[in-house]
């Protein structure tokens, strides 16, 4: 009898577990430069390029590159906002000056534009939830949703020299990425 009860509270753990919905965590990104990509397999990754990237309108695309020579650039710097909303804004590390940071709009288009200071837009303020966090692996965020709380879309994309896009977040692999420091 004893047993049965654990066995049962046992498994409504682990079915309560399994059920636990995907973005558990929040990364803390350390002011490392990073690479986001999606895992292929096979020793192939799909990692976001910035394209004119240090004008504003420039844009992001998937790229397919081997594992062999991926995640040598670091070209973002994703920084918390300090807002209690948990947001960041994800910013070029090269070869701009800082100057230009992700933004996002309604109709779904991604673009580099100006920073701007003002408390009010929030154009520039991205959701990070990883399935994982970590600070002392390479890894910093592993199967992570990245969303656009202002018009509720999710960055998406999963095609080699596609622009990326913001469309309804619906958890697909075509809106998971991971997130590595350089």
């Amino acid at each position: 009898m004893i047993f049965t009860a654990k066995l049962v509270a046992t498994l409504s753990l682990l079915t309560a577990a399994l059920a636990s919905p995907i973005g558990t965590c929040n990364p803390n990104f350390q002011g490392n430069q990073l690479t986001i990509y999606q895992p292929l397999g096979f020793d192939q990754e799909l990692e976001w390029t910035p394209v004119n990237a240090e004008t504003q309108g420039g844009h992001l695309v998937l790229k397919q590159t081997d594992g062999n020579t991926a995640f040598a650039k670091g070209e973002f710097l994703v920084q918390f906002t300090g807002k209690p909303d948990n947001t960041y804004n994800i910013k070029m590390t090269v070869p701009t000056d800082h100057s230009v940071q992700l933004a996002g709009w309604e109709h779904g288009d991604l673009a580099f534009a100006p920073i701007t200071w003002d408390p009010s837009d929030r154009t520039q303020n991205f959701a990070i939830d990883c399935s994982v966090c970590s600070t002392t692996t390479a890894d910093m965020g592993i199967d992570c949703v990245i969303s656009h709380p202002s018009t509720n879309l999710c960055i998406t994309g999963n095609v080699d020299g596609v622009a990326l896009r913001l469309s309804q977040c619906d958890g697909s692999s075509a809106q998971r990425y991971t997130i590595r420091k350089a």
